[in-house]
């Protein structure tokens, strides 16, 4: 028996990068899995590869989760085909390009706690019934190394995001845990993805070198590595873990 099997499990912003390797990892072990995106080109790829290396079933849904009206549809969706979501991992997010404080607007700001926060709590507000009504869930939400210390890549507003993240966490799972639903987090360091190596590319050779020597395993992550710890969570070994954040980082910060 796999891991996942007879699991159904939705994975935001999962047409590429980080939250597409935590796709294909749940896929691999058994899960009927939802991935989602706003761009419906990189969806049909993204699926399109899924489904070429699996017997599961994959399923997309093409919106932006930090409108509540998409999410409410998309766990509708996932309820009419599955009767169920067991698995929720809340992977949207990301950073603007202005880092520093005098530069940042009040526009920025919102757009920046509304895309890593907002689309989080749409998503558990949208599936949480069911999930009560079943008397299981896990969710999983990623913050960043930013939330439990400081950007390095992005700004004051996306470490504002990331830790609030972390609160919402916190006080779900407090709230949740006797219905049978576990809330944690994964706290990823800078992972080789297509757009965290974009915003590298552009750093200057000092920089570079100050952010390494910042990490003790004097690598990066890797997608996979992170789709390994949300496995973890979103798994039946994890079954008394709640409220935590898991770093996965290098060690570029220890709790």
């Amino acid at each position: 028996m796999q891991e996942f099997e007879n699991r159904v499990a939705i994975v935001t912003g999962s047409s590429e990068g980080i939250g597409f390797a935590i796709a294909k990892y749940l896929i691999e072990r058994g899960a009927t899995t939802f991935i989602n995106g706003r761009n419906q080109e990189k969806l049909d790829k993204a699926t399109r590869i899924l489904k070429a290396n699996s017997n599961m079933p994959v399923e997309s849904f093409c919106g932006d989760v930090t409108v509540y009206e998409n999410c409410l549809l998309f766990a509708g969706k996932v309820c009419q085909q599955y009767g169920k979501t067991d698995i929720l991992v809340n992977n949207v997010g990301g950073g603007t390009e202005i880092r520093h404080l005098e530069n940042i607007t009040p526009a920025d700001w919102d757009f920046t706690l509304n895309f890593n926060l907002g689309g989080a709590f749409n998503m558990i507000k949208a599936v949480t019934p069911i999930m009560r009504e079943k008397k299981y869930g896990r969710i999983v939400n990623i913050s960043s190394v930013a939330g439990r210390n400081k950007g390095r890549l992005s700004g004051p507003q996306y470490a504002s995001a990331k830790a609030g993240l972390l609160g919402l966490t916190r006080h779900l799972a407090w709230d949740l845990a006797a219905e049978g639903i576990t809330v944690n987090a994964v706290a990823p360091g800078f992972v080789r993805t297509d757009r965290a190596i974009s915003k590298w590319n552009e750093r200057s050779k000092e920089e570079k070198e100050r952010m390494l020597s910042g990490v003790p395993m004097n690598r990066f992550g890797e997608p996979e590595e992170i789709a390994h710890a949300v496995a973890f969570l979103a798994s039946e070994k994890a079954s008394y873990i709640t409220g935590v954040s898991l770093d996965v980082n290098g060690g570029s910060f220890m709790s």
